[in-house]
Protein backbone atom coordinates (compact mmCIF):
# COMPACT_ATOMS: atom_id res chain seq x y z
CA UNK A 1 0.00 0.00 0.00
CA UNK A 2 2.78 2.46 0.86
CA UNK A 3 4.27 1.94 -2.60
CA UNK A 4 0.94 2.90 -4.19
CA UNK A 5 0.89 6.13 -2.19
CA UNK A 6 4.48 6.96 -3.14
CA UNK A 7 3.77 6.21 -6.80
CA UNK A 8 0.73 8.49 -6.72
CA UNK A 9 2.75 11.30 -5.11
CA UNK A 10 5.50 10.91 -7.71
CA UNK A 11 2.91 10.99 -10.47
CA UNK A 12 1.44 14.22 -9.11
CA UNK A 13 4.90 15.75 -8.68
CA UNK A 14 5.89 14.77 -12.22
CA UNK A 15 2.66 16.22 -13.61
CA UNK A 16 3.20 19.56 -11.88
CA UNK A 17 6.82 19.66 -13.05
CA UNK A 18 5.78 18.83 -16.63
CA UNK A 19 3.10 21.58 -16.58
CA UNK A 20 5.87 24.07 -15.78
CA UNK A 21 8.40 22.67 -18.27
CA UNK A 22 10.61 21.49 -15.40
CA UNK A 23 11.56 25.14 -14.71
CA UNK A 24 12.48 25.40 -11.03
CA UNK A 25 11.67 29.12 -10.85
CA UNK A 26 8.23 28.52 -12.38
CA UNK A 27 7.63 25.61 -10.00
CA UNK A 28 8.55 27.71 -6.96
CA UNK A 29 6.31 30.55 -8.13
CA UNK A 30 3.42 28.13 -8.68
CA UNK A 31 3.79 26.36 -5.34
CA UNK A 32 4.27 29.65 -3.46
CA UNK A 33 1.09 31.06 -4.99
CA UNK A 34 -1.02 28.12 -3.82
CA UNK A 35 -3.19 29.17 -0.93
CA UNK A 36 -3.40 26.78 2.01
CA UNK A 37 -6.73 25.03 2.40
CA UNK A 38 -8.99 26.22 5.22
CA UNK A 39 -7.81 24.79 8.50
CA UNK A 40 -4.27 24.16 7.28
CA UNK A 41 -1.41 25.75 9.15
CA UNK A 42 1.77 26.92 7.49
CA UNK A 43 4.80 26.09 9.61
CA UNK A 44 8.09 27.88 9.03
CA UNK A 45 10.93 25.83 10.50
CA UNK A 46 13.72 28.19 9.47
CA UNK A 47 13.94 29.80 12.92
CA UNK A 48 14.07 26.37 14.56
CA UNK A 49 16.87 25.26 12.26
CA UNK A 50 18.87 28.42 12.97
CA UNK A 51 18.44 27.88 16.72
CA UNK A 52 19.57 24.25 16.36
CA UNK A 53 22.63 25.35 14.38
CA UNK A 54 23.46 27.96 17.02
CA UNK A 55 23.21 25.33 19.76
CA UNK A 56 25.50 23.01 17.78
CA UNK A 57 28.08 25.78 17.41
CA UNK A 58 27.87 26.47 21.17
CA UNK A 59 28.48 22.78 21.91
CA UNK A 60 31.43 22.66 19.54
CA UNK A 61 32.98 25.76 21.13
CA UNK A 62 32.39 24.66 24.72
CA UNK A 63 35.57 23.88 26.66
CA UNK A 64 36.29 20.18 26.98
CA UNK A 65 36.87 18.66 30.37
Amino acid sequence: MADEIIEELWSIKDGIAREHDYDVDALVAHLTALAPLPGQRVVDLRATRVAEQDRQVDVERAPRR
